[in-house]
């Protein structure tokens, strides 16, 4: 079981930065691509559609677009989004297929791959998830399937970013605790208890709850950033 523990997660930290890099716009076309999916497939249906295109409406709106900070005469700071990583994509046996839906779209939308591990009950609807997904168009790389008898181990695995989870909240609380005892980078759970509201996965800023903010600094004068450098030998001289 390590050993296909360990494969999972290699193979999805293998194409994490290919996935990262390709930037939010090209993701949330994948992600409206997958919804048309969705919407045609019974075991997931309209609903689950409509949450997909939302999420890929937030990155848009949230992600997509790099922003300028101030700085000083100069320099340019940049700030932007990345996925932070690996997700683990799970739930309880009482879960919620749209709350489900919305977990992925947003953790592949922000630039994570997933490992999808879900009890036996819905090894159907993780393989259908997976399915739609693919015929969507996205890379089998990114989005793996794991047994479920491996979920504890991806859970403690200190490489994994976090868990997206969807169901009730003392099994919520149980995740919790596993990753508060992991070694490390703390991990994120990101779970939604609400079954019928889905009043974490609708959340307008739900999308950032996957994603890294980092910032990018060009310094297009000399040492110092004092501009009057750049003439120095500059001129006829």
């Amino acid at each position: 079981m390590t050993a296909q523990i360990n494969t999972l997660i290699k193979q999805s930290h293998a194409n994490w930065d290919m996935w990262n890099d390709i930037g939010a716009i090209v993701r949330s076309d994948l992600v409206i691509r997958w919804a048309s999916e969705l919407a045609e497939e019974p075991l997931l249906g309209v609903m689950a559609s409509k949450m997909a295109k939302h999420q890929a409406k937030q990155a848009l709106s949230l992600i997509a677009e790099e922003k300028l900070m101030p700085g000083p005469t100069g320099e340019t700071n940049e700030l932007y989004a990345t996925g932070r990583g690996v997700f683990v994509v799970t739930a309880s046996e009482e879960t919620s297929v749209t709350g489900l839906v919305g977990q992925l779209a947003s953790a592949l939308v922000a630039g994570n791959t997933v490992i999808i591990s879900m009890p036996e009950k819905h090894t159907e609807l993780a393989n259908k998830l997976q399915l739609t997904l693919l015929q969507a168009g996205f890379p089998k790389s990114v989005v793996l399937l794991a047994d479920y008898s491996a979920l504890n181990g991806l859970i403690e695995d200190t490489s994994t970013a976090g868990v997206a989870f969807v169901g009730n909240a003392d099994q919520a609380q149980g995740i919790n605790r596993q990753l508060s005892r992991r070694t490390g980078l703390l991990a994120q759970l990101i779970a939604e208890t609400d079954l019928s509201g889905l009043t974490t996965v609708i959340d307008s800023h739900f999308i950032l709850r996957f994603i890294t903010e980092k910032t990018r600094t060009i310094n297009i004068t000399a040492v110092g950033g004092n501009a009057t450098l750049l003439e120095l030998g500059s001129g006829d001289d």
